[in-house]
């Protein structure tokens, strides 16, 4: 998970279509995905005592959060109660899902594992298993030069955003029509 790459370009890819939403959901949405099934396998992993493949279905970090049969689950929700918030949290979770794809690129453990996740029951009924040892080797799998420069790209992009907000009153998008 790269946190603020997810936050600030997430937040920003998406924002054609999210003018007039509110940014906090997009913002939540943009890390949801990674809440949901990094929280899922660990918790899991840590009862159990298994990894990977021996904890069957949950078998890694990309599960039911980085399927886009979620993300189309929530978008009809999101459409069928007419919500806002929804819909700007389903922008959010649907960038997260485009950056891991593009992510995968420069990957080097796991290649093409968010492929299998995202298309999730259409390329059968398993996860990705884990390419990780642990949350430490995931985690150590951050420190390359493309990580931490989507890292500052999103800082620097959240910090754009709070300067805009900050000039146009707090609780307002930045990213609204002016």
């Amino acid at each position: 998970m790269f946190l603020f790459g997810h936050l600030g370009i997430g937040s920003r890819i998406v924002s054609p279509l999210s003018k007039g939403l509110p940014y906090r959901f997009v913002l939540f949405g943009t890390v949801l995905p990674d809440l949901m099934d990094k929280v899922l396998y660990y918790s899991l992993s840590f009862v159990t005592g298994k990894k990977g493949i021996e904890m069957g279905l949950i078998s890694g970090t990309r599960t039911f959060g980085h399927t886009a049969a979620l993300t189309l689950m929530i978008a009809l929700l999101a459409f069928v109660r007419k919500s806002r918030a929804l819909a700007a949290l389903v922008l959010g979770f649907a960038s997260h899902l485009v950056l891991d794809q593009l992510s995968e690129v420069f990957m080097k453990k796991g290649a093409a594992t968010g492929l299998q996740a995202l298309l999730w029951p259409l390329r059968g009924f398993s996860f990705p298993v884990m390419p990780y040892e642990n949350l430490q080797d995931q985690l150590s799998s951050g420190i390359q030069p493309w990580i931490l420069a989507a890292e500052a790209a999103g800082v620097l992009l959240l910090l754009l955003d709070y300067r805009t907000m900050r000039a146009a009153g707090f609780g307002r998008s930045p990213h609204k029509i002016q």
